[in-house]
């Protein structure tokens, strides 16, 4: 946003501020001066020229020779401008100025003028285009003055430019500067200046405004405010130079004196206006209102025809819509040449219905830019008796008594408590009482005291930023000056408080770092097309900030494969990741809340080499039982005996699945990811992920310890092998082995499983290690020759298994 010093010195007195002073002091407050330029000093040495006479140049037949009044004195100037005639009045550059545009460089580069014979002809300066002064892009010749210009009057006096104009950045939340009169009141208090407030004159005369005119608002939830203020008698013409220039010094061209009025009074105090043709008004009434079914396009003043939807704000006539609210007027009520009667909006829209029209039409406007951020709801009477004064001034109008106000309710000052110790604390100051009250009162929000230490703070309806005392803290930080705050390190211990208990979340954390894998916090939004590659029914966001973020997550593994596609890329190939998350899904159920279902899940994530290669043994990949080793270790740290794992079909997702069922029910599914999966997020090398319900395995989650006493009795430790089918699970094997054991049954563990020479096909060998035992008493043959036989039966029965060896 453009700032002009010119313009704050009329509400502020900045005598003996330098311009680096303003852009620091401004920056620190938090308004950041991004840049800023001092016109006077950018055009110092240029003044403006009366051209005596014009001579053809006696070596060039393009050039002339011209004898230009620069002020009492006489320059020889050579010019090369074709429509350089005697008795114009134009802009001169002296010897000694810089030229801020070069028209003949391919850079532009400004360059100064020296004493220089052209073609033999020595030239004293030089008469400018708008080109070369940085004033347009006509370089066709040079520019021309009105003939009241005086010549000898430095240009930057004479085209208002005598002026600095700030850059300034602001933060959303400081609406109360989007205007001249907000970064006045900072700089008065920056500076300890005083604050003018400018004081209106205004005359009325004539009817009454209700006799001429109507406001009805039906969207008071939209529009909490409606003003409006009638000018008669009206002339449209071109502005005075005094408003042309204070527009352009801030880049807003000037178009009438009743249009400019509007945009003048919007910068200088942040509150959009909008002026109507009374006579293009439809009854004269306006209404606001949403739009009706059959209202769904409308041109606005750019000539353009915009979609509108039925949650915007429109200002309507009995017959049509004339504008869209807080955005842009339309093109059949704009002010023309024969406009007589002006009705002047200055209302307040809600920042959030702005902003979504906004968005939706894909239009920013200066006035939806204020409106975004919110605008003072008191503002608009003072906004409508200034630009009432603007326009009669300029026009010739009058004034109509009285005007229109509507308002949903009062708007009020917030009160909000303040406690001194918790200024100082929060600030690391100590600050007396009454240096945070002049702090606070130096930018308009009145204290009280309710006590020594306690303030009662009345927070003005322009700071709609401040909600609370912590807010309020910040302002004096950031108004006594955070730099001269000094920097101290304290440290406080209390050892009477005690250290947050580890939650179930934070043993699963260790419990995984320990197992050699690293967390990782992944974002919930996705693009559409992943999310819905993985789940059909993902959720959609209705208003998304870019398409990578359309749609929430499904699964956790879109994250998991493009965090392990970032460290591919940095030569990371072993990874050992999880994350702890939620997904999102649209659910068929009626009785889920809209329709979305939220769960927590856990992920595991492996890739790369498990068992790196050594003089004793190979290299070893990461597989899928690398996973269902990990999970179980989970599991078991849940104190979960009773789960199984079952063999799935190739899916899009996975080409090897396992879904784990605990207590029946599936919590989860583990494999490798398939290839079409690894290629979306450019994986070149195979993944092993899994993802189990963690709200439900919570759920199941044993609380209690169960312990038992050291065995008295030694184990029978006993290998056992058969050869079943090549499609039979080792897992039911060792479920029937576990069965057929009973009481003596202490552990079990597969250590071989073969197929080749010696098998038959479409068989495999699995052998097992089993560990057997009794609290009672030292078992013997007899005992493990029975439980053999009895193994060997119920396995021949289930699976047609064949023993194939026995070892004790």
């Amino acid at each position: 946003m453009k700032i002009s010093r010119k313009w704050l010195q009329q509400l502020v007195d900045l005598s003996g501020v330098k311009d680096d002073d303003i852009a620091s002091r401004l920056t620190m407050l938090g308004l950041e001066v991004e840049s800023y330029e001092n016109f006077a000093a950018k055009y110092e040495g240029f003044v403006v020229g009366a051209v005596l006479e014009v001579a053809k140049h006696p070596n060039a037949d393009k050039l002339k020779l011209c004898q230009v009044d620069v002020g009492g004195e006489t320059k020889s100037i050579v010019c090369g401008a074709p429509n350089v005639a005697a008795g114009q009045k134009v802009p001169v550059g002296l010897v000694g100025a810089t030229v801020p545009h070069n028209q003949h460089d391919p850079e532009g580069k400004p360059f100064q003028l020296t004493m220089a014979k052209i073609r033999g002809v020595e030239s004293e300066g030089m008469i400018c285009s708008a080109n070369e002064l940085g004033l347009g892009d006509d370089r066709s010749g040079i520019m021309v003055f009105d003939d009241a210009a005086v010549q000898g009057t430095p240009l930057s006096d004479y085209l208002g430019l005598n002026d600095t104009v700030f850059e300034i950045s602001l933060t959303p939340n400081r609406a109360d500067c989007l205007s001249h009169l907000g970064v006045a009141r900072e700089l008065a208090s920056a500076f300890s200046k005083k604050f003018i407030p400018r004081r209106v004159k205004i005359t009325e005369d004539g009817p009454s405004i209700t006799e001429s005119a109507k406001v009805e608002v039906t969207a008071q939830d939209l529009c909490p405010r409606y003003s409006a203020r009638l000018i008669r008698g009206v002339k449209v013409a071109p502005s005075p130079k005094w408003l042309k220039d204070a527009l352009e010094s801030v880049g807003i061209r000037s178009i009438n004196n009743v249009v400019d009025a509007t945009n003048f009074v919007m910068m200088e105090l942040g509150q959009p206006l909008h002026a109507f043709d009374l006579k293009r008004i439809t009854g004269h009434k306006l209404i606001v209102r949403r739009p009706k079914e059959d209202e769904t396009k409308f041109t606005t003043l750019d000539g353009k025809e915009r979609i509108i939807s039925p949650d915007m704000v429109m200002i309507c006539d009995k017959e049509k819509i004339v504008a869209i609210g807080g955005v842009m007027g339309g093109i059949n009520s704009e002010i023309s040449d024969n406009t007589t009667e002006v009705l002047v909006e200055s209302a307040n829209f809600t920042a959030s219905s702005v902003r979504r029209t906004s968005k939706a039409l894909g239009l920013s406007t200066e006035a939806s830019y204020r409106f975004e951020r919110g605008v003072d709801p008191n503002l608009t009477i003072r906004a409508l008796d200034r630009v009432g004064e603007i326009i009669a001034e300029t026009s010739g109008g009058k004034l109509a008594p009285g005007i229109i106000d509507i308002a949903a309710m009062k708007f009020l000052p917030k009160r909000v408590e303040l406690h001194v110790d918790h200024v100082n604390r929060l600030l690391g100051t100590r600050l007396a009482t009454g240096e945070i009250i002049r702090v606070l009162e130096s930018i308009e929000i009145p204290c009280d005291k309710k006590s020594e230490t306690v303030l009662f703070c009345s927070v003005p309806t322009f700071r709609g930023d401040i909600e609370r005392d912590v807010d309020l803290i910040e302002e004096v930080g950031r108004v006594y000056g955070y730099e001269q705050i000094a920097d101290s390190f304290q440290t406080r211990l209390n050892f009477d408080t005690r250290f947050r208990e580890s939650t179930v979340l934070d043993e699963l954390r260790d419990l995984l770092a320990g197992a050699g894998f690293h967390e990782i916090i992944t974002n919930s939004l996705q693009p559409a097309d992943i999310a819905g590659f993985h789940d059909p029914a993902s959720v959609t966001l209705a208003n998304p900030i870019s398409e990578d973020m359309a749609a929430m997550r499904t699964t956790l593994l879109p994250g998991a494969l493009q965090t392990i596609s970032v460290n591919l890329a940095h030569g990371q190939k072993d990874v050992k990741l999880f994350e702890i998350g939620r997904v999102y899904r649209v659910m068929d159920d009626q009785q889920v809340v809209g329709r979305f279902r939220e769960s927590a899940r856990i992920s595991m994530a492996i890739s790369g080499t498990a068992d790196p290669m050594s003089f004793d043994r190979k290299e070893s990949k990461f597989d899928i039982f690398d996973l269902k080793t990990d999970i179980e270790r989970l599991l078991a740290f849940l104190k979960l005996d009773s789960w199984d794992f079952i063999s799935y079909d190739t899916t899009k997702e996975y080409e090897q699945s396992l879904k784990l069922f605990v207590n029946g029910m599936e919590l989860g599914l583990a494999g490798r990811v398939g290839k079409a999966a690894l290629q979306r997020m450019s994986v070149d090398q195979d993944v092993y992920f899994a993802e189990l319900d963690l709200t439900s395995l919570l759920a199941l989650r044993k609380s209690t310890n169960r312990y038992r006493s050291l065995p008295k009795f030694p184990f029978a430790s006993i290998d056992l092998s058969f050869i079943v089918s090549d499609q039979t699970p080792a897992a039911n094997l060792m479920d029937t082995l576990r069965a057929a054991a009973g009481d003596m049954f202490r552990d079990i563990s597969v250590f071989d499983i073969y197929s080749g020479e010696g098998i038959p096909d479409g068989k495999k060998s699995i052998a097992f290690s089993m560990a057997l035992g009794s609290e009672e008493r030292t078992l013997n043959d007899g005992d493990i020759a029975g439980f053999i036989e009895k193994a060997e039966k119920e396995l021949n029965q289930k699976f047609s298994a064949e023993l194939r060896k026995q070892k004790s």
